[in-house]
């Protein structure tokens, strides 16, 4: 059994961190999403990997060679010429499917259990999750345990409650992968992938539903998700493991991860469960909270306060900052006194503007979403559901209370 791995997409609705990384290289607790599925495949036997590449191919490419390597598996990657959905993902990887494989979207967070049934079933099938959110994915409408068709993006109306959805996780033989070839452009056009289903079904061949629990899977589509899918990961760590340097002064209350080379100076409070990864410098007297994840080589400084958020690798917030329920991409650099605010006034859920609409997130506290390379200046302030794209610069004093576009220039408040 091989394993297909669909990661060509752009992933316009996670901006602004998919500005600098496609969606598959997002970090989630110390691993990229890609490092998490190929890895998962590893353990339950696959030796052989296909992964279909578009938007940032090259690095994402060069990625999943360094896994590969590490691994001692077999990864060849597919470039698909241009983005026409995940049915033509798949066709671009056809030629290269010769035995049964799992096919898997490439921005999925699944537990190895997954994996694992979906490997010893050993028999073509569809992955559906109960969703309370169904309008949001593709229904799937069973017929005594088969798969008949898949419903994209249903009228909330149509659907209430928990509803079965697609959870991007097939079983396909060789010769059902070849179907694809008779699915019709969509209206968007585009050759969707769950058309293959009622395809299959017609024929006689139909797919088995295998159900899952919700806890077992998440699709990391918003970028509020980043910070879901690290509390996910998190949350398991239940001991104190410490590989880096802890000075005497520290307090580390509750399970903490401390990676190798990461250094942790005086008089710093934290509260676990918290991630801090290799060569991350945290303190002196910084406090970090629950659910946070502190990127490789990345900088927390003298009384900086990070709660519940996400900072990639090489990021750095020297000194007297607050950052709250926020993603924090690489290479950023925190001005001293910059705030990020998580917590409106009116103590409504925040609102963030995803692909052209202005959607809820359904969280009380929540705060920016800073790009790669961004640099603000001393005294800014970030107000709940910002996002600021790559490379932009927010001067000192400046309050930014709206979405700033790549590589921006703020000079007055916003």
């Amino acid at each position: 059994m091989q394993m297909v791995i669909l990661a060509g997409g752009k992933g316009e609705r996670l901006k602004p961190i998919t500005d600098t990384r496609p969606k598959p290289m997002i970090i989630v607790a110390g691993k990229t999403i890609m490092e998490r599925l190929i890895e998962a495949g590893y353990r339950e036997g696959i030796r052989r990997f296909v992964v279909v590449t578009g938007y940032m191919s090259d690095l994402l490419s060069k990625h999943v060679g360094e896994i590969a390597e590490r691994l001692g598996v077999e990864v060849e990657t597919v470039r698909q010429k241009e983005e026409k959905g995940s049915g033509d993902a798949l066709l671009t990887a056809s030629s290269r499917i010769s035995e049964e494989s799992i096919v898997v979207y490439g921005d999925l967070l699944i537990d190895d259990s997954v994996i694992k049934k979906v490997v010893s079933s050993r028999a073509p099938l569809i992955v559906g999750v109960r969703h309370k959110e169904p309008w949001n994915y593709g229904v799937i409408v069973e017929r005594s345990g088969e798969a008949v068709k898949i419903i994209e993006k249903p009228d909330p109306s149509e659907v209430k409650g928990e509803t079965l959805v697609n959870a991007g996780i097939y079983v396909l033989s060789p010769d059902m992968v070849r179907h694809v070839e008779k699915i019709q452009e969509s209206p968007r056009g585009e050759i969707e992938l769950t058309d293959l289903v009622e395809i299959l079904h017609r024929e006689g061949r139909g797919l088995k539903v295998m159900s899952i629990d919700s806890s077992e899977w998440m699709d990391i589509g918003r970028p509020w998700d980043v910070l879901e899918a690290n509390k996910r990961v998190i949350e398991k760590i239940h001991e104190k493991t410490v590989l880096g340097e802890v000075e005497g002064s520290v307090t580390i209350k509750g399970p903490v991860y401390i990676g190798r080379g990461a250094r942790v100076k005086g008089h710093t409070y934290i509260e676990g469960p918290v991630y801090i990864d290799e060569g991350a410098q945290v303190g002196p007297n910084a406090y970090i909270r629950p659910f946070t994840y502190i990127g490789k080589n990345a900088v927390v400084g003298f009384s900086v306060e990070v709660k519940a958020s996400v900072v990639f690798e090489g990021a750095k917030m020297p000194h007297l900052s607050y950052v709250g329920d926020s993603v924090i991409c690489e290479k950023v650099n925190l001005g001293a006194g910059t705030i990020i605010a998580n917590f409106r006034f009116d103590e409504q859920p925040v609102k963030v503007w995803v692909k052209g609409s202005r959607i809820s997130s359904g969280r009380v506290k929540l705060g920016a979403f800073i790009g790669g390379y961004v640099k603000t200046g001393v005294n800014s302030s970030i107000l709940p559901g910002v996002k600021i794209g790559a490379y932009s610069i927010i001067y000192p004093g400046v309050v930014v209370s709206k979405d700033v576009e790549y590589g921006g220039v703020v000079k007055s408040s916003i």
